[in-house]
């Protein structure tokens, strides 16, 4: 594997692992950007932030890191519409 590549994967698994203690750090922060047709604003925020560190880890044990890109790709996508709705709020 390249340099860049290996860089590349730990600067990944630190910025999700990291996002994902936000989670419950500052709940708060994340339940508000929810958009209100979803229900379960807390447990949605937890369960997003379980997966996120759990995505972390395992995209450094090359056993499942092809597995693990696909879980992020696919979580990024499910928490588009948050992004979306703090930006037009």
């Amino acid at each position: 594997m390249s340099r860049t590549k290996t860089v590349s994967k730990y600067v990944l698994a630190v910025f999700m692992i990291g996002a994902g203690t936000m989670h419950f750090v500052n709940p708060d922060f994340y339940v508000k950007i929810m958009p209100s047709y979803l229900p379960l604003h807390t447990e949605l925020v937890y369960l997003s932030g379980v997966c996120e560190i759990v995505l972390g880890i395992l995209i450094l044990m090359p056993r499942y890191s092809a597995l693990a890109a696909w879980g992020i790709i696919t979580l990024l996508i499910a928490v588009f519409p948050a992004n979306i709705h703090v930006y037009q709020n």
